[in-house]
């Protein structure tokens, strides 16, 4: 069956751990099934998830009964909400704002499924009201009222409706896994310098498949984990970094705003080891809110055993400034920040400032073309208008699996920034010239 072309039917348990692990509005919650298949009831007080029985419905109630009430007292205070119609940037904004009433409502994070039950949301792909509605019975991800139903077959393109296929087959398809983690990133071979692929799709199939051919659900998954290390080595030689001391023979890289794909994928990072055969011992620091403290050896390939090699890993759920007082930081030799966006509210804006006094190559990493030229002006903003990238360009090593954002899909890693460091040349021309 083609991953992109047919919904494949969801076979995993009806336990809280694993369907939990995803929302979909056209879905019942709990074992999955579309409005194809079944008949299926939304939630009489909050209206955004659905169930196909009320069994399922009494099933999840423990872990939905909360948000349910901070939901319901919103669209009480906001008796509007689901008939008005709006841009798309002004819904996208309405939904991030019901997002942030409902987490103070609760005083806590919100889980990734309830997030989804907001930024997921049914709503027209036109107008964006959120009742009468009907459903791609294809994707099933995208809706439309009535009114615009040509609007919407004009609008809703096949490579679209092909990418939200794939996002959500893989979806369903992980949940099967306990955790994660169990993605532990397998090599039929590891490779070695000088390199022998071009893209991503050419790695996958020489270093990871033990044959060429339809993909798995699980390569579509290591590009994901893969992108990170590959990003590296391809700015490498893209922006000629190979006189730093990255080569050395000991190499600390600091990725900021890690996440869950950052830490499932560490194991891939041994890839530096095999590409950059001088470094004997690899630091990889991963920082981020969605982290856990961990410090250990990353397990290593009995070569690089051999070659008395190392890979130590740190894992800290804090800020890179409040980390620069940990006592076990090194200064890095490079700084690597995945799908970044710097806006006043993250902490990465605040943050600049000291990614700057740590004077190396700066890595940044995102998934559109606007956000990558919308980033570099605004780190000049912040930094000074000498604080340019020595390349931004597409990247040829981005991770190959839809991920879903809103009402379209996006890839992670698609774009790459690079610096060598974001010191301000004018501000150290200016201290030079009153040395002198």
């Amino acid at each position: 069956m083609d991953i992109t072309k047919t919904l494949f039917p969801y076979t995993g348990k009806w336990i809280p751990l694993c369907y939990n692990k995803i929302f979909h509005p056209n879905l019942c919650h709990v074992c999955k099934k579309t409005r194809e298949e079944t008949n299926l009831t939304r939630c009489d007080r909050c209206f955004f998830i659905s169930y196909c029985s009320e069994d399922h419905k009494n099933l999840h109630l423990p872990q939905h009964r909360e948000i349910c009430i901070a939901m319901e007292k919103f669209l009480k205070n906001n008796p509007q909400y689901l008939t008005r119609r709006l841009s798309l940037n002004k819904w996208m904004d309405a939904q991030i704002e019901f997002c942030q009433s409902v987490k103070e409502n609760l005083r806590r994070v919100l889980e990734k499924y309830e997030m989804q039950m907001l930024t997921f949301a049914r709503s027209c792909i036109i107008c964006h009201q959120q009742t009468g509605l009907y459903s791609c019975k294809t994707c099933l991800s995208v809706d439309y009222c009535l009114e615009h139903k040509k609007k919407f077959e004009q609008k809703h393109q096949q490579r679209s409706c092909n990418r939200l296929i794939m996002w959500l087959n893989l979806e369903l398809s992980n949940i099967q896994y306990e955790s994660e983690a169990s993605l532990l990133l397998k090599f039929t071979k590891f490779p070695t310098y000088p390199r022998f692929f071009n893209d991503m799709t050419e790695f996958i199939e020489k270093y990871v498949q033990n044959q060429p051919s339809e993909w798995s659900v699980l390569d579509y998954n290591y590009t994901d984990y893969l992108s990170g290390p590959l990003s590296v080595y391809y700015i490498m030689l893209q922006a000629k970094l190979s006189y730093i001391p990255l080569l050395g023979p000991t190499c600390i890289i600091h990725i900021v705003e890690a996440d869950s794909v950052e830490r499932n994928g560490l194991p891939a990072w041994e890839i530096l080891l095999h590409l950059f055969p001088n470094i004997q011992i690899l630091v990889v620091v991963l920082l981020g809110i969605e982290l856990q403290f961990e410090l250990g050896s990353q397990e290593i390939c009995s070569r690089c055993v051999c070659n008395k090699k190392k890979f130590i890993y740190e894992c800290c759920s804090t800020t890179y400034r409040n980390y620069m007082d940990n006592p076990m930081y090194g200064k890095p030799k490079l700084i690597v920040a995945l799908q970044t966006l710097f806006i006043s509210k993250s902490p990465l804006y605040i943050q600049l400032k000291t990614m700057q006094s740590q004077e190396c190559p700066v890595l940044l990493v995102v998934s559109f073309r606007e956000t990558m030229l919308r980033e570099i002006a605004e780190i000049k903003k912040v930094l000074g208008e000498d604080v340019c990238p020595i390349i931004n360009i597409e990247n040829k090593f981005g991770s190959l699996r839809p991920h879903r954002l809103f009402k379209s899909t996006y890839y992670r890693n698609s774009f790459l920034i690079v610096y060598k460091t974001l010191k301000n040349t004018s501000s150290v021309t200016k201290a030079l010239t009153i040395n002198i």
